[in-house]
């Protein structure tokens, strides 16, 4: 993964939390955690969708 991906990755999931918490929602350190892994190419998007899914025990329709 470039640097420049990595600073895309960055920039958007910091524009998704901050929609978040204007909308009154809450970003769990886990998921700061599985984000951190995504920014720095360690898992992809699916990835980081299929962490978030497991930890709330919901299951692919």
């Amino acid at each position: 993964m470039t640097v420049d991906e990595a600073r895309r990755r960055a920039e958007n999931l910091s524009l998704a939390v901050h929609s978040s918490e204007m909308e009154g929602g809450m970003v769990s350190s886990e998921f700061l955690r599985d984000a951190k892994d995504y920014v720095n190419g360690l898992i992809d998007e699916d990835g980081l969708v299929a962490r978030t899914r497991a930890r709330y025990g919901l299951t692919s329709v």
